[in-house]
């Protein structure tokens, strides 16, 4: 039967399911505190103190940068 291990992201740090073949130490750290299970279970999304990041590039038009706007005001 499949095994499905709990992985948290490198990049995003959401933690997923994935099949125990496709764990690569590069992109993922595995979460001990969950056994394997036969089952995928539900994604837990990060949910970060970091401040906002502008998906506009700054030379635009328009485009702010969140953070530096909330010290000026």
């Amino acid at each position: 039967m499949a095994k499905f291990i709990r992985v948290e992201s490198s990049v995003t740090g959401h933690q997923f399911d994935i099949h125990e073949e496709q764990f690569d130490e590069s992109a993922h750290k595995r979460v001990k505190r969950y056994p394997p299970s036969k089952r995928v279970r539900r994604t837990k999304f990060r949910v970060g103190r970091l401040p906002a990041r502008s998906v506009s590039p700054t030379g635009e038009k328009g485009a702010t940068d969140v953070a530096s706007n909330s010290k000026g005001d």
